[in-house]
Formats: C-alpha cells, structure tokens, sequence
C-alpha cells in the first residue's frame, strides 16, 4: 500500500509542474493588453489654415554626379591678361649624384652661387625641383617652369 501511495504522490506533484509549465506557456503568447485611454478630440468650428507656398529656384550643376568631375562652361575672354615675367635667381645645374643601391637621385644645383644637394619635390630658397635627369632638370618658382639643361665640364 505504501508504494502506491508514493506513486499517487509524485503523480500528483508531476501533473502540477507540468500543468505550470503550460500555464506560463500559454500566458506568455496570449498577454493581456492593458487597456487604453483615448483622449476626447475636442473640435474647433473657427481655425484658419495657414498655407505658405514653398518657391524654389533651379541652379545648374558644375558637378558631374556620376564621375564627380568638375565641368564648367566654356567662357569668352573679352581681355587677355598681362602675364607677369618673374625674375629668376641664377640656377645652374652642376650634376647628379645616385646610389647603385637605391634608385633616389639627388641633384646637385648652384642657387645664387651656393651649392645645394636637393631630391625630387624638395625646395631650396623658394625653387622647387619637380623633374630632373643626368642632362636637364625642371624648376618651379612662383608658380612658373623653367627647363635648366646641364653645363659641361670644362
């Protein structure tokens, strides 16, 4: 007899857990919306709509929007500008010295009667050297080029 009052028992306590475990369950897809207050809309019969218009203008686009390349309309010149002649410093190119191991070259120039040693991109009392070889070298100085070819040893 005892057996089969354990057995009624835990049958009892197993019904019970399973039976809220499905209680939860179902609670949770079915939760209970709480209830809302809708406000009361109180009508007006006198208001006026304000109405603005909205304007707007059309401008030309100097950008392309594909490529993002900048085009402008070409323009009549009425006047030719008067281009100012810089005076240049006396530059003579004297020579190039390079290195089997790397492929920089340095230059070596004569700016107002002093030597300097000057690289590709780099500027030496306001000359920048953008180009060079063993025969000619390209100098910027304010905003103009001039092509300086190499003096032979004498």
């Amino acid at each position: 007899m005892k057996i089969k009052k354990k057995t009624y028992v835990l049958l009892v306590l197993v019904i019970g857990v399973w039976g809220t475990v499905t209680y939860k369950i179902i609670a949770g897809l079915n939760p209970d919306l709480p209830e809302l207050n809708t406000p009361q809309v109180l009508a007006k019969a006198n208001f006026k709509v304000d109405t603005v218009i909205d304007t707007f203008s059309i401008k030309t686009v100097d950008r392309d929007p594909f490529l993002g390349t900048i085009t402008k309309p070409k323009t009549v010149q009425s006047s030719t500008k008067k281009r100012k002649t810089v005076t240049w410093l006396p530059v003579e190119y004297l020579g190039i010295v390079k290195n089997k191991n790397y492929k920089e070259q340095i230059f070596i120039i004569s700016i107002n009667g002093k030597q300097s040693l000057v690289k590709k991109g780099q500027t030496k009392d306001s000359i920048t050297l953008v180009r060079g070889n063993k025969n000619r070298l390209t100098l910027r100085y304010k905003n103009e080029q001039k092509v300086i070819v190499r003096k032979a040893h004498e």
